[in-house]
């Protein structure tokens, strides 16, 4: 995986985001998801934890930036997203900064995928700005693994929702 291939996909979903939205176009949820595998952030590939409970994902995995209030559910249906937003510091002294915010795509009662498709991109255009600029290392010390999910987790509603 190359940042070429992440900044490819970011591109792609800014000129499709429309006609995804308004389904005469799909998202191929797959290519997030390799994305996200080959950053080697996550212990496991992506779509393992769709089943996981969120309980089990906290005490294993999480960085504890996603609220979790359900612990028996499964991670698929968490509303909670961590997304990448911006990024500081120094890519010279592998000093790299990632700051984020929250999105609920479910927050005004049925599921907008729009969010989660903003959500993937604009975590990957920063994502990939990074990864193009230094090397993978401090790509996969410095980004949250709870972010890294959230963008597994965007793709996997956005998928369901097609």
């Amino acid at each position: 995986m190359n940042s070429e291939t992440i900044s490819k996909l970011a591109e792609w979903l800014d000129t499709n985001k429309k006609k995804i939205e308004d389904k005469s176009e799909k998202l191929d949820a797959q290519k997030v998801y390799d994305v996200l595998d080959s950053l080697e952030v996550l212990r496991k590939p992506i779509k393992e934890y769709f089943e996981m409970t969120e309980d089990d994902y906290y005490q294993n995995e999480s960085d504890h930036r996603l609220t979790l209030q359900n612990p028996e559910n499964k991670l698929s249906e968490l509303h909670d997203r961590v997304q990448v937003n911006h990024v500081d510091g120094s890519l010279a002294d592998h000093d790299i900064n990632f700051s984020y915010n929250h999105e609920d795509p479910y927050a005004e009662g049925a599921y907008k995928a729009k969010t989660d498709l903003d959500l993937i991109n604009y975590s990957f255009v920063v994502i990939g700005a990074v990864y193009d600029n230094t090397i993978v290392a401090d790509v996969r010390n410095s980004v949250s693994r709870d972010a890294i999910l959230s963008i597994g987790l965007a793709a996997h509603a956005v998928e369901e929702w097609q």
